[in-house]
């Protein structure tokens, strides 16, 4: 009877160390997505940024509100930067990235450089009409 017991106890605590483990190995797991669309960076108090084509993002979490967060990691070179201390880790101020719209890519095309394959990578995306796409050049070779 005492083997017994001692069988079953041993078995799960094998069975849950197996599982426990197998949890710790499955968080550890990194997701990616490497971006072959260029996305508009905003905050709320400005649209004026780009993450670029091949930019890796490394998935977080995602929301029931229905958006997810991912981390890109920038290298800063010899820049050193202040640090304070987060009180509260939950409190994050995200940058939201979305794909380009059709005023946001006549800006884009506007004021900062644009490579072709980005171009290329923007109009082939699918977020914009050919319609757009033709209001969009019209506009920007037309210097308007």
């Amino acid at each position: 009877m005492k083997s017994k017991i001692l069988f079953f106890f041993a078995g799960t605590v094998i069975a849950s160390l197996f599982f426990y483990g197998y949890l710790a190995w499955k968080s550890s797991i990194t997701k990616i997505h490497r971006l072959t669309t260029p996305l508009q960076l905003s905050t709320e108090q400005a649209s004026n940024g780009m993450l670029p084509i091949g930019t890796s993002l490394y998935y977080d979490t995602s929301f029931p509100e229905g958006f997810s967060r991912y981390k890109i990691y920038v290298n800063i070179d010899r820049m050193p930067l202040e640090l304070e201390t987060l009180q509260d880790p939950t409190m994050i101020d995200p940058v939201e990235a979305t794909a380009f719209s059709q005023d946001a890519l006549l800006k884009l095309l506007r004021h900062h450089p644009l490579t072709k394959d980005d171009l290329h990578a923007i109009i082939n995306s699918g977020y914009l009409s050919k319609d757009e796409i033709k209001e969009v050049l019209s506009e920007f070779t037309d210097g308007k």
